[in-house]
């Protein structure tokens, strides 16, 4: 259907050329105005209509049980991060800490959490140490690298390469040590998005290897292939959150797709979904009307074929 029409002004389409002058300055001012006009809604944000809000949808809650919970609405963002770490505290560094899960069917995948660590050095070596000591919130996610590894060295070499040097090796198939790499690749790389690559040195030489040839220096791999489809970043794993709840995840999926179930005991009491990305990651957020309890928030692919599920992600947490 078209809205448009042809309006004639005095004395019809051929008024003579005089009319025709003293209209044309008018004309153009009120041409003028338009563009105006035009360029205002269109770069309102300062960021050419894609700023935040951008591609908001609606979701369609579903919910059983007695919860009576209800969503909201859901934004998908294009999002080089993943998650906003918490507020600064005097004397400490917020680091982010790559983890991996062996997921059933796909195998070794990354997920990343945000960790809270005395300033005591550099981002990377911070991260790093925090990586091979410290403990994931979240029980699912753990370290491939064996418990003793210690950061002996961590030094920047230019052109985006920084040196980390540490006291041992993964003993683990080809697919779990290239797993482990990518660990500490993206949690070194995280820490200091300057550093592109990472050259991995095992007291001080080339990691002992009988599957890859790690001499030279390292990049993130292909996402797709590496990442989690879906990481929820919120609630976080143990949260005591009020209601409604904040649901934030990133994430990829067969047209973007991100179901999400929320279980009380065992059993599932809402239900709602939120839309990524196909073939890269976006995160998307909404939120649920839960009463006090406790629960657990589980976040899936569908399958895009028959409609089978595929659980990538889940956080317990608390509504107050």
């Amino acid at each position: 259907m078209s809205n448009s029409q042809t309006v004639s002004g005095p004395g019809g389409p051929d008024a003579g050329a005089g009319r025709s002058r003293w209209l044309w300055p008018v004309l153009a001012a009120a041409t003028v105005l338009v563009l105006v006009a035009v360029a205002v809604l269109f770069l309102g944000d300062g960021n050419g209509g894609d700023g935040p809000g951008a591609g908001a949808t609606t979701s369609t809650p579903t919910a059983t049980g007695s919860a009576s919970p209800s969503a909201t609405s859901t934004t998908a963002t294009p999002s080089t991060t993943t998650a906003t770490p918490s507020s600064p505290v005097p004397g400490q560094l917020t680091v982010p800490v790559y983890y991996v899960v062996d997921v059933e069917g796909v195998g070794p995948r990354l997920y990343r959490e945000f960790h809270r660590v005395p300033a005591t050095g550099d981002p990377v070596s911070a991260a790093v140490t925090e990586m091979f000591t410290g403990a994931p919130r979240d029980p699912d996610y753990q370290s491939l690298w064996p418990t003793s590894t210690r950061v002996l060295s961590v030094e920047r070499l230019g052109a985006g390469v920084v040196q980390v040097d540490v006291s041992g090796f993964v003993q683990l198939g080809a697919s779990f040590e290239g797993a482990a790499v990518q660990q500490l690749v993206h949690t070194a790389t995280a820490a200091e998005p300057s550093n592109t690559q990472v050259k991995l040195l095992v007291n001080g030489a080339t990691p002992p290897s009988g599957h890859m040839d790690w001499s030279e220096p390292v990049k993130r791999s292909a996402p797709l292939e590496t990442l989690s489809n879906v990481w929820i970043l919120a609630p976080v794993q143990g949260a005591t959150v009020s209601s409604p709840v904040a649901i934030k995840v990133y994430g990829t999926g067969f047209e973007g797709n991100v179901p999400l179930k929320v279980f009380k005991a065992g059993t599932e009491v809402a239900s709602t979904q939120v839309t990524t990305m196909m073939g890269g990651y976006r995160e998307a957020g909404t939120s649920i009307e839960l009463p006090a309890g406790s629960y657990e928030l589980r976040a899936y692919n569908d399958s895009g074929k028959d409609g089978s599920l595929k659980l990538w992600d889940s956080k317990a947490f608390t509504v107050r």
